[in-house]
């Protein structure tokens, strides 16, 4: 039986650890210390999780813009996140502009709005109005090895700036 010795200050392993250090055959021994105790008093043997779907959501958790077969994606894109007329106090001086803003959609396909995040923006009226559409947006959410999981959804928008006459 293999022992893995924990330092008194380590945590717990992550549940990708655990999975593939028993799936491997080894024997783990997760460290927990109180006070002064020995670490190997406190060891627990943890089995690997029987849902595939827990090393996806673990790997998501631990890395929000992992690798999926697919991205969230818009299901039902009201309201618009670019109001008609656009104001031309909103555009650069030769008429472009730009949005780019992420949010992390879960597993239900809400946005989580405490993660918006503004990537680029030419005028803040552009970011005001993405902001408040896609709090309202319902998605499809990103899909890892057939489980759903959250992930970063990043819109972005843009216009040419005008022809020179």
């Amino acid at each position: 039986m293999t022992t893995i010795s924990c330092p008194r200050s380590s945590r717990l392993p992550s549940l990708r650890t655990i999975t593939a250090l028993a799936i491997a055959g080894a024997a783990l021994s997760a460290c927990a210390s109180v006070g002064t105790q020995a670490a190997a008093s406190n060891a627990q043997l943890l089995a690997p999780p029987g849902d595939r779907c827990v090393l996806a959501r673990e790997d998501a958790r631990l890395d929000p813009r992992l690798d999926v077969e697919r991205v969230p994606s818009p299901l039902k894109m009201e309201p618009a996140p670019i109001r008609r007329p656009v104001p031309r106090t909103a555009l650069n001086r030769d008429g472009s502009s730009v949005i780019r803003v992420e949010v992390l959609v879960d597993t239900l396909g809400k946005p989580d709005m405490t993660t918006f995040t503004v990537v680029e923006s030419s005028n803040i009226w552009f970011t005001n109005g993405a902001r408040t559409a896609l709090a309202k947006w319902t998605f499809d959410p990103a899909y890892k090895n057939g489980c759903k999981v959250a992930r970063y959804y990043q819109f972005a928008a843009s216009s040419a700036a005008r022809p020179r006459r």
